[in-house]
């Protein structure tokens, strides 16, 4: 049976207060964000409700259902981890500076660092065996590889004409920031890995399930914070056109399901967790 470190779930309590404080300060203090451009800043408070609300609790209940030894708990929980980590690091480098900041680095740095340790774990542990035949394996793979298609071509539209055009990118006027922090991670490190990731699943690797799986409940978080995104700026009438939330509730609800599938197909029996605290 594969051994769940406690050292990393134990993590979740400091995890969740950073980003329940974080996340709280912005959703409910209109002027956390009166130095950021209106655009960003109404989009920075939206998804603050979503992680107060949503991502807080699901890092603590299935931190607490790991804990207790539920394989699948502790594979989905790697997701919202990562959600913190991606929130937070955007946060730390796009946000204009307030007096939060400590916290938006202590989150991300933190999440990282749970992140890493507690998926080498899961990837060294957890047998390719643990996922049974009813695993949606092509599914999940065929749609890993459509958020892929979907925000490399996002992104690459905003990109390449600035390129040609020798102008910044149109994301810039609405960021304020030198260069869209988003579009970084997502191009350098999420959507390549995430590629990788369907490979590996349809090839029945281990780490190829154990990420997908982290993936799925990342990627529902992350459409749901998009959802609330969208329509911030449209209760702000900085945007007229309300279709995106509809395409990332569609993407929340699919990742989301898709996320359930997946570990009901995971073998459900108990893993062990050590008595004493054990490093990832």
């Amino acid at each position: 049976m594969a051994t769940i470190p406690r050292t990393p779930l134990a993590m979740s309590a400091p995890l969740a207060i950073l980003a329940a404080v974080a996340a709280g300060a912005g959703a409910l203090d209109p002027d956390l964000y009166s130095r950021d451009l209106e655009h960003f800043g109404v989009q920075a408070a939206a998804q603050d409700w979503v992680t107060l609300l949503v991502a807080v609790p699901a890092l603590l209940a299935l931190g607490l259902a790991a804990w207790r030894g539920s394989r699948p708990a502790w594979l989905l929980w790697h997701g919202a981890v990562l959600y913190l980590a991606y929130t937070y690091a955007i946060a730390s480098f796009m946000v204009q500076f307030n007096g939060l900041f400590l916290v938006y680095t202590s989150t991300f740095g933190l999440a990282f660092l749970t992140l890493a340790a507690s998926l080498a774990a899961a990837i060294r542990d957890t047998p390719a065996e643990a996922f049974g035949p009813r695993w949606p394996r092509r599914t999940v793979a065929g749609t890993l590889w459509a958020i892929v298609a979907m925000f490399a071509f996002l992104w690459l539209s905003d990109i390449v004409p600035a390129l040609f055009d020798g102008a910044a990118p149109g994301s810039l006027a609405e960021s304020g920031t030198p260069t869209n922090g988003i579009e970084v991670l997502d191009l350098a490190i999420l959507l390549p890995t995430l590629a990788l990731t369907g490979a590996w699943v349809l090839r029945r690797r281990a780490r190829g399930y154990v990420l997908a799986m982290a993936a799925l409940s990342f990627a529902a978080l992350l459409a749901l914070a998009l959802v609330a995104m969208v329509a911030g700026l449209v209760a702000a009438g900085l945007a007229e056109n309300s279709a995106p939330a509809a395409v990332f509730a569609l993407l929340a609800a699919g990742t989301g399901v898709l996320a359930l599938l997946a570990a009901r197909a995971t073998a459900s029996e108990r893993a062990r967790v050590p008595a004493e605290a054990v490093a990832a």
